[in-house]
């Protein structure tokens, strides 16, 4: 019996020491913070998928910006060579820029005689300049004065000034007997923008030095006059007749002939003999004809050209890099763009312009071809040669012509108008002078007037072409219109880099929009996931409380019994 018991008791022990044991365990592997954090992520999973495509979404923003910006560097130079017929892009039109060439009639350098500046779009042609005498400014001297800094002891006043085409100006100069031959000059100076006369010192020797006066304006006369304590005579300035005692130097006008007609001005700058052409002279030679020749600026041509072939072989790195593949044929890792829509109608229309003729002109006329990656090649010698013999085609083969047969009518602007055109347009002007109505074959309804302004009616064949008439009669006038590579290059940039309306900016528009309502969506599950956190935490914490509480019920109920065991 005894054995029997004691045998029943021990294994009734074992099997209650095995319970506790593995019930211990469980309590101590259930960790509330770490449940609830398992949740939490759980609901966050759908969050990090958001914040991936967000992330992708802002690889393909930051690649459409770059395409933006390379397009939009490329129109840059397209602006100067596709001949916007605005008057804002008149003035970046590089065909408009000219250039003065001179040359002597004699062995003399043209350049010490004269030089030319010319504005942009001044007349093309040749001119013929003789300098008979330049323009000079007279110049005074006084009597010899043994120092330039200790006082002369002289007083008074005398007035000073100048007289130029009929017009003078003069000022009092006050001198006092504590000035010196220095002091004088720079009393004479402050007053310089008042009489048109500025004063130096000359060292004639160490002990001999000369008041010179000088006037400011070529051509003109110095006027001065002692009012009181004979200043200027003491100073050997005026004689004792009051007149001009040395005339170092006597004021004369600038003379020349220009084309054969005898030119006379006050200054040697002449800006008004030639319309836009700028002529300063600096030495007269008599007999020596120079030839002005005002042409068009090659080398500012051949400068945007070569810029045009820098920024669109930029934008073929761009392409080729966005085409690349690996070796299994998927997309290259930097191939952001790959397959994008926006980039191949983009690239397949500029190939599609360069590969245009203008009146049976190509590229490869202006030394322009494409190599195996289709880039441009720019030849400079066969764009020289066609520059020079061949310069209105060039010209017409970059920009866009609008070519009327009255100068009364003229192109303001062309936007997306046809890309060649020939028609005649028939003008009405009412008996008051303004424009009535504009016709083209009978059709009427082609053009709409607005005051001085025809416009291309919406719908029409002719939309987008803007007219500016200054004409007061009725006419026919014959228009044609022809739109350059250069300009066919701009207008396909500018549909898709427009800052405002282009495909790109509409692009990275709907991507930032997509990104913000994922990032709203990103915010919101991590708002909820945060709470669930909460509640799971708030759960699991009680349900270990409670274990606790159990586990501590079990704990006490096992000491008892085995208390009651071991008595």
């Amino acid at each position: 019996m005894t054995d029997s018991v004691s045998s029943t008791t021990s294994s009734t022990s074992s099997a209650s020491t095995t319970t506790r044991t593995s019930y211990s365990q469980n309590r101590n592997e259930f960790d509330s913070e770490a449940l609830a954090e398992e949740g939490y992520q759980a609901k966050l999973a759908k969050a990090d998928s958001l914040e991936t495509e967000v992330s992708d979404n802002e690889t393909t923003i930051a690649a459409y910006q770059d395409m933006q910006s390379l397009l939009q560097t490329m129109q840059d130079t397209l602006e100067n060579l596709r001949g916007d017929p605005s008057s804002s892009g008149q003035s970046s039109d590089v065909f408009l820029n000219r250039t003065a060439y001179l040359t002597s009639s004699t062995s003399t350098d043209a350049d010490s005689l004269m030089a030319a500046t010319v504005e942009d779009g001044t007349d093309i042609g040749s001119h013929d300049v003789e300098i008979t005498q330049v323009a000079k400014a007279e110049r005074l001297g006084g009597s010899s004065q043994s120092s330039k800094t200790e006082d002369l002891g002289l007083s008074g006043d005398f007035t000073l000034g100048t007289t130029l085409d009929g017009t003078s100006s003069s000022a009092t100069i006050t001198i006092t007997s504590d000035m010196s031959l220095g002091d004088i000059v720079d009393t004479i100076n402050d007053e310089s923008d008042n009489t048109g006369v500025s004063a130096s010192v000359i060292q004639v020797s160490s002990d001999e030095y000369m008041l010179v006066l000088t006037a400011a304006d070529t051509a003109a006369s110095i006027d001065l006059e002692d009012s009181s304590g004979g200043v200027l005579q003491s100073l050997g300035v005026l004689d004792s007749s009051g007149d001009k005692a040395d005339v170092l130097q006597e004021a004369q006008t600038a003379q020349l002939t220009i084309d054969g007609v005898a030119i006379e001005r006050s200054s040697n700058t002449i800006d008004d003999a030639l319309d836009g052409v700028t002529l300063t002279l600096y030495k007269a030679e008599e007999g020596n004809t120079l030839t002005l020749e005002v042409a068009s600026s090659l080398t500012d041509i051949k400068e945007q050209v070569q810029a045009l072939v820098d920024t669109y072989n930029s934008f073929r790195d761009f392409v080729i890099t966005n085409q690349s593949t690996g070796d299994d044929g998927s997309a290259d890792t930097e191939a952001v763009l790959f397959g994008d829509s926006t980039l191949r109608s983009v690239s397949r229309a500029m190939q599609t312009a360069l590969s245009t003729s203008v009146d049976g002109v190509s590229l490869a006329d202006a030394g322009l071809s494409l190599d195996s990656d289709n880039k441009l090649v720019l030849d400079e010698d066969t764009l020289d040669d066609a520059l020079l013999n061949d310069f209105d085609a060039i010209e017409k083969l970059f920009r866009y012509s609008a070519e009327t047969s009255s100068g009364s009518l003229s192109l303001l602007s062309h936007g997306d108008g046809p890309s060649s055109a020939e028609f005649t347009m028939d003008i009405t002007v009412g008996s008051d002078g303004s424009l009535s109505s504009v016709s083209v074959d009978g059709d009427s309804s082609l053009f709409t007037v607005s005051g001085a302004r025809i416009v291309g009616a919406e719908g029409s064949d002719y939309e987008g072409l803007t007219f500016v008439y200054t004409g007061t009669t009725t006419q026919s006038i014959d228009v044609t219109l022809s739109q350059g590579i250069a300009d066919q290059l701009w207008q396909t940039a500018d549909d898709a880099a427009d800052d405002d309306e282009g495909q790109l900016a509409s692009l990275i528009s709907s991507l930032e929009d997509t990104n913000s309502d994922l990032e709203d969506r990103i915010s919101t599950i991590q708002t909820n996931a945060e709470t669930y956190r909460e509640y799971l935490l708030d759960k699991y914490s009680s349900i270990e409380a409670k274990l606790s509480e159990a586990q501590s019920t079990l704990d006490l109920l096992e000491a008892m019994t085995n208390a009651e065991s071991d008595d």
